[in-house]
């Protein structure tokens, strides 16, 4: 499997109910220091999003593009939609000893309609 295809089925996976739902997995899956800048204008950290309790959203993500960065670093950006909203993703993955993990993610929300 090519790197590109790797980083996004990782994507997905991250957004899955069992993922989501596995402490151990979200874990494995985010690198120390790791922070989004979600769409509320909020800042979550990994230790956040370990804690996280609650219902999750059902995304569906579509138009990926994955960008290397270098032999150890890379950029995923694509659309996340919901039923109620969509948004802009952006993540920089990094190669770690025991494979890629998310170092920061960003989301934008876009206006309705776009």
């Amino acid at each position: 499997m090519d790197v590109s295809q790797a980083l996004i089925d990782l994507e997905m996976e991250l957004v899955s109910r069992s993922a989501r739902a596995s402490v151990e997995r979200i874990n494995e899956l985010l690198a120390e220091g790791f922070e989004e800048f979600g769409g509320s204008g909020k800042v979550i950290t990994k230790a956040d999003l370990l804690k996280a309790d609650g219902p999750l959203p059902v995304y569906e993500l579509s138009d990926f593009s994955v960008q290397l960065l270098g032999e150890r670093a890379a950029l995923v950006k694509y659309r996340a939609s919901t039923p109620s909203h969509s948004s802009y993703r952006s993540s920089i993955w990094v190669k770690c000893e025991k494979g890629w993990k998310m170092l920061h993610h960003q989301s934008t929300v876009l206006p309705s309609g776009v």
